[in-house]
Parts: C-alpha cells; sequence; structure tokens
C-alpha cells in the first residue's frame, strides 16, 4: 500500500501548475504608454507570443492604438526603451540602451518629404555618426562619423550609398584594418592598420560641442512635434543626468 508521493511525481505537478500559470498569466516584456488623439492617453504591457501565434509577434494588451501620437516603451530585461512619434507622413524613432558601462541613443527621424536623417550617440562620448539632407544639394547627405585615425568626429558626405567626402575601415582576413579615405568622391588615401587606434579624450571639447548641436537638433524636431500633435513628449534623450525612459512610469 502507497502511504507518500515520490518527490517526483511532485515535482511534475509543481512544474505543470507552473505552466498553467505561465499560459494563464504570462509575465510582461515591456511596459508602454501611447499619447494620442482618440484615445488621449493608453497604457499598456508586452507580452511574449502565444504558444500558439502564427505570426510570432509580441502581444500587447491592450492593442496599442494606431495613428498619429507618441509611443514609449520600456523593456523589462534588455535595459533599454524606445520612442516612436509619428504625425502624418513625420515620423522619428528613438532608442537609448542604459547598459551601465556605455550608455548610447540611436535615432532616425524621417521628414514629410521622406528625407531620412540618423543619429547615433555614446552619451559618454560623443557623437559616433550622424546624417542628414543637404539642403543645398537634396540627393546627398552630410553630417559627422567618429574617425578613429583623427580620434574626432569629421566632415562627411554621401550620394545614396556612395561615400563621396571621409573615410573608411574594414577589418582583413589578416586581422589588420583598411583604411580609406575619400574627397569629393575620389580615393585620395588608402593604408594598412595593425590596430585602431584607441579613442582618446584630446578633442573633447570638439566632441561635446558637436554632442550639444545633435541635443538641440532632437530636442526641437521632438518639441515641434509636441506642439503640432498637443500631446507630451520627453525629451534630453542625450543626457547623462536624464533618463526619459522613466516617463513611461508616471504622468508627463
Amino acid at each position: 500500500m502507497v502511504i507518500g508521493v515520490s518527490l517526483s511525481a511532485v515535482a511534475v505537478v509543481i512544474f505543470g501548475g507552473w505552466l498553467i500559470w505561465q499560459y494563464l498569466f504570462p509575465t510582461p516584456i515591456a511596459q508602454w504608454v501611447f499619447y494620442g488623439e482618440k484615445p488621449s492617453e493608453v497604457r499598456g504591457y508586452s507580452y511574449p507570443p502565444a504558444k500558439d501565434s502564427a505570426t510570432g509577434r509580441v502581444e500587447n494588451r491592450p492593442e496599442t492604438p494606431e495613428g498619429d501620437g507618441a509611443l514609449l516603451t520600456q523593456w523589462v530585461d534588455a535595459k533599454q526603451c524606445s520612442l516612436t512619434v509619428k504625425s502624418g507622413k513625420e515620423k522619428i524613432i528613438i532608442t537609448r540602451f542604459n547598459e551601465s558601462n556605455q550608455p548610447s541613443v540611436q535615432v532616425r527621424y524621417v521628414d514629410a518629404h521622406n528625407s531620412a536623417s540618423e543619429l547615433n550617440v555614446q552619451i559618454n562620448q560623443g557623437v559616433s555618426f550622424w546624417t542628414y539632407p543637404d539642403e543645398k544639394n537634396p540627393a546627398e547627405y552630410i553630417g559627422w562619423k567618429f574617425d578613429n585615425l583623427s580620434g574626432k568626429p569629421i566632415p562627411i558626405r554621401y550620394r545614396g550609398k556612395e561615400l563621396l567626402e571621409g573615410t573608411t575601415y574594414k577589418r582583413l582576413a589578416n586581422g589588420k584594418w583598411s583604411y580609406k579615405r575619400f574627397h569629393h568622391g575620389e580615393l585620395v588615401e588608402t593604408k594598412e592598420l595593425e590596430q585602431l587606434p584607441v579613442i582618446s579624450s584630446e578633442h573633447q571639447e570638439h566632441e561635446q560641442e558637436l554632442t550639444r548641436k545633435a541635443n538641440q537638433w532632437l530636442s526641437h524636431k521632438l518639441q515641434r512635434l509636441s506642439e503640432s500633435l498637443s500631446v507630451p513628449i520627453p525629451d534630453q534623450w542625450l543626457s547623462i543626468d536624464s533618463d526619459p525612459c522613466q516617463s513611461v512610469n508616471a504622468e508627463i
């Protein structure tokens, strides 16, 4: 006669109960808030795709509203948050990675004419990459890119994917680096480097000034979108002393 229950049977029951609980009450992977016109404010959570999901997409509860507005999302485990703002044909997407040793921000802005601007900033160091349409030459993009050899951001120019002004680095099969510099669309210098130069702080003042300009550019875009949509939009994404991601937990 059996008067006890084996530990393995208990484990099976507990595990089965855990699976049922996870199915009925899954743990959210993100928290979000949407500000728009109709409705004016919606808060919710994102959950992993269901086991029987045909699309494999993240499930939002409730569904995030469509149309113009601002959507701020804070991811639970990835130490990152994102802001997506849409107004007519304009759209801006900002992603901030809050890694303890190297926080960074990536921005993509598309204007009403479908011209894109890209910005990548290492918050503790400065602008890594920043391009925007050239008002004098609509088919070209200008901006700045951090150059390892110069140890500071340098001016760059593109026509489509063609580099007209700037430098490129490519890792070779032998472990060295290929360096090329272009001027007016022509290759004017090329050489091999044993290794990439270490980033120094010799040009810190120049980098800080460029970061201030990038911050002003981004703040201007967000402020204008906020006014046109009449919705609150968190700012100061490039500041080490500010964390816009926390706005998802509060009324702003």
